[in-house]
């Protein structure tokens, strides 16, 4: 009986041959590389930020600015442009005239529902409204419960809204994931020159729920949230119910 040779196989001139792993071995090395290197940038990515506001884009009168803050994955987004509008007319979209399902579907794509909660109250100086986004399959609908808060500087008349989330006040809605972490800031500054500056920082964490992997996120920002100033904002404030519109909260003493 023949004994079964367990040493290496060799060819003709009985030089060792190399035997190659089998496919699905190298598949799986080099799918554990590719695993490897995504933590490692994923961490990398993580850690790094200057925390600083770096312009990225300055096209059409609207300039668009970026920051990367350590241990954030989301870029924040701060876009400003300059008008001859009033503090009426850009107040009246958030208080007022412009809190209706109209402006949430101008100013977020995919907006199915809109729901206010709490009216404003100038005693109060907040409100609460809630959002609902639709996100394509297999993904859940996403919603923001969010408060409007309104600040006017007396010495600058400067109008400061923040948007907060509040994703916590109200039960869940089943088959709905809420936006945890959001706060954007408009801002409206009277200039020396009759004109007022607008601003929006962007702050929302997208990612933080699974909305999108954030690299495909933070390579949109800067160009939708200069469109968004280029198209619909400006396109908006030029509607006779935000031209002609009076918010009684407002202080135009010595402005426009």
């Amino acid at each position: 009986m023949n004994e079964v040779s367990n040493t290496t196989a060799t060819d003709k001139a009985g030089v060792p041959k190399k035997i190659k792993d089998p496919l699905w071995k190298r598949i799986y090395f080099v799918f554990s590389l590719f695993v490897m290197a995504v933590i490692i940038a994923h961490f990398a990515w993580l850690a790094c930020g200057s925390a600083q506001w770096k312009l990225a884009k300055d096209e059409d009168g609207i300039k668009v600015y970026v920051m990367k803050a350590p241990g954030d994955a989301m870029l924040k987004m701060r876009t400003v442009m300059e008008g001859d509008y009033t503090l009426n007319q850009l107040v009246s979209q958030h208080i007022g005239v412009g809190d209706n399902l109209q402006v949430c579907k101008e100013w977020i794509p995919g907006c199915k529902d809109f729901k206010r909660i709490m009216p404003f109250s100038p005693e109060r100086g907040y409100d609460r409204d809630l959002w609902r986004v639709e996100v394509p399959g297999p993904f859940d609908d996403r919603e923001l419960l969010i408060s409007t808060i309104f600040h006017q500087d007396k010495a600058t008349k400067t109008v400061t809204l923040d948007v907060v989330g509040m994703p916590n006040s109200l039960p869940h809605t089943p088959g709905v994931v809420r936006l945890e972490r959001i706060h954007n800031q408009w801002t409206y500054k009277p200039l020396a020159s009759g004109k007022i500056e607008v601003a929006l920082i962007q702050d929302v964490g997208f990612s933080d729920v699974g909305f999108l992997p954030y690299p495909l996120l933070n390579l949109t920002l800067v160009d939708d949230s200069h469109k968004f100033f280029a198209t619909t904002l400006r396109s908006s404030l030029l509607e006779d119910k935000y031209v002609n519109a009076k918010v009684d909260l407002v202080n135009l003493e010595d402005i426009r």
